[in-house]
């Protein structure tokens, strides 16, 4: 593992970080050129204000922004899944943030992924970007409820074997909700400035904020079985 860490970097809560807890979406992949215009699209289609709807979607079950704006006719495990499996087909304008398949490649098994979007849509997406798949990889077919719920934070970290909660874990997110979620689980967590400003991530709970994955240094933690984060908020 690397173990250089800028100057001016934080190192992030005590060194006895057991697992790192991902969300995909806006974390480690880019998906916001497909995600808007699949919403948009079927916006427009029920007369609605896409705009609303693309400022809530990020972060949330597809089920859940049906049920928060489109008409009781989507609100439907069905209609979900055809805007999923339509966004499942557009693998162009999808991107991998900087530094995130490094950063994976130097947390060896110590990292898994809670996403909300279904394993047909995530999966296809991190293969096709050539991103290692981690064995604990949490998606809404495991959980009842979903972000902002800790719920799927928690799975993770008990499938990670961190303990009954993500007390010793660190989130990674990019939206309000998940961060809301993971912060619920116990875990710290550091946001994403890929959509959201600093202030806001920081509002919404987040400890630390780096602009993407190139911010982060992994190194040993105190105990060898743990490990240690270093970022840059610049």
């Amino acid at each position: 593992m690397p173990i250089t860490a800028a100057l001016d970097s934080t190192i992030v809560k005590p060194s006895n970080i057991r697992g790192v807890i991902f969300d995909l979406d806006g974390t480690l992949i880019s998906t916001l050129q497909v995600t808007e215009h699949v919403y948009t699209r079927h916006s427009q289609t029920h007369n609605i204000d896409p705009l609303p709807v693309i400022h809530f979607c990020h972060g949330i079950p597809t089920l859940q922004v049906l049920q928060e704006f489109f008409p009781a006719t989507t609100h439907t495990p069905e209609y979900a899944e055809l805007i999923e499996r339509e966004a499942a087909e557009m693998l162009q304008g999808i991107e991998v943030i900087p530094g995130s398949r490094e950063l994976l490649e130097a947390l060896g098994d110590k990292w898994s992924i809670f996403t909300s979007g279904m394993p047909f849509l995530a999966l296809p997406r991190m293969k096709a970007l050539g991103l290692p798949i981690p064995k604990v990889f949490v998606t809404p077919v495991d959980i009842a409820n979903g972000k902002p719920n800790p719920e799927g934070y928690l799975l993770a970290a008990q499938r990670m074997q961190c303990g009954a909660d993500a007390a010793d874990c660190v989130v990674f997110e990019d939206a309000a909700a998940g961060i809301a979620a993971g912060k619920s689980a116990g875990a710290l967590v550091i946001g994403l400035r890929t959509q959201l400003s600093a202030k806001q991530l920081k509002a919404a709970g987040a400890t630390y904020t780096i602009e993407d994955m190139t911010k982060v240094t992994v190194g040993p933690g105190v105990d060898g079985d743990c490990l240690a984060l270093f970022i840059d908020e610049a």
